[in-house]
């Protein structure tokens, strides 16, 4: 099929599930296309990914796909129907989690002129969805699909970053952003951000991420340094990030 998928609504439990409301306006479109499913199946198939997405940010990966058929309220049966095997609920998950960042970015863009702005917004949002949690368990989880020639996730990876980088790279033109800067960077950022410490507790931890990610954007903001001054070190390449995560596991 060319072209976006079809809009599908999404539904109050998804809403609950980390799926903000506002994506219907700023265009929060599945990966995936539903088109062929009756009302009934769609809804639950939505509701399952919002219940991984969750239980996966509860427990990992791993996360019993029990649990997650009984906190989306379908059966197992209904789950494998719409998900064969863990790995292919898994990679929609993380096809869920690039659209999201591409409306995330695609709303920013729209209501901010300057491209500073719309890069505060975006890692805003990112920080306050906790993209980054999952970005490297899916990453590693899913790595023979990222390695394929032509697959999705791979794709749809590419195109964000290469998006990322042209919204850099105006923000550095306008002398808003540090030279020298990368989508690494800014990725690395929001994972980092995006992990709360669980001996703190969640009150503290709100606040704590909050006050990081303002130092965070101090010291991406070109306005406050030089911004002729690149950054002086090596820059990370998404290759090596790629070999990091192998590694660590």
């Amino acid at each position: 099929m060319k072209g976006k998928p079809p809009f599908v609504a999404v539904d109050k439990l998804a809403q609950s599930k980390g799926i903000p409301p506002h994506h219907r306006e700023s265009g929060y479109r599945l990966t995936e296309s539903t088109a062929g499913l009756r009302a009934d199946a769609r809804r639950n198939r939505e509701q399952i990914i919002a219940a991984a997405r969750e239980l996966f940010l509860e427990q990992g990966i791993h996360a019993p796909l029990e649990e997650i058929a009984r906190r989306a309220g379908v059966g197992i049966a209904t789950l494998y129907r719409r998900f064969p095997d863990r790995h292919a609920l898994v990679r929609q998950v993380a096809l869920d989690n690039m659209a999201l960042v591409d409306a995330e970015m695609e709303r920013a863009t729209a209501e901010h002129p300057d491209a500073w702005g719309a890069l505060t917004q975006l890692l805003r949002r990112l920080v306050e969805l906790r993209i980054g949690v999952f970005m490297p368990v899916l990453a590693s989880s899913l790595e023979e699909d990222m390695r394929g020639d032509g697959g999705a996730l791979k794709a749809k990876r590419n195109e964000l970053l290469e998006r990322m980088e042209q919204l850099i790279r105006t923000a550095q033109d306008e002398g808003q952003l540090r030279r020298g800067v990368t989508p690494i960077d800014i990725m690395l950022g929001v994972i980092k951000l995006s992990r709360p410490l669980p001996v703190l507790g969640s009150e503290l931890n709100e606040l704590l991420i909050g006050q990081q990610l303002e130092l965070f954007l101090s010291g991406l903001h070109a306005v406050a340094l030089d911004a002729a001054e690149p950054l002086s070190r090596h820059r990370l390449t998404l290759d090596e990030l790629d070999r990091y995560l192998k590694a660590a596991e």
